[in-house]
């Protein structure tokens, strides 16, 4: 039993209707889903690091700092002072 506001179960149940299923196999196949993604209770979250090779996640990193626009201009000496940082404190 699972009590959704009507918004929700209308939801539910258009979407079980548009792939030909009943609401119940619609919700089972969502647990399952998120039950075959879950680690196993007590095992700590899995981490990107354990999902891909060294290679791999070099080429992502690699990527994401490639991603990254070059032209941004960089701090001044001041900005990044502590001064700069806390103008209050001096």
């Amino acid at each position: 039993m699972l009590n959704l506001p009507p918004e929700k179960e209308a939801k539910l149940v258009a979407a079980a209707q548009a792939k030909g299923l009943s609401t119940d196999d619609l919700v089972r196949e969502a647990l399952d889903r998120i039950f075959a993604d879950a680690p196993p209770s007590g095992a700590p979250p899995r981490s990107l690091q354990d999902e891909l090779t060294p290679e791999e996640w070099v080429r992502q990193f690699d990527t994401w700092v490639d991603s990254h626009d070059r032209t941004t201009p960089l701090l001044s000496d001041e900005a990044i002072s502590r001064e700069g940082i806390y103008p209050d404190r001096i």
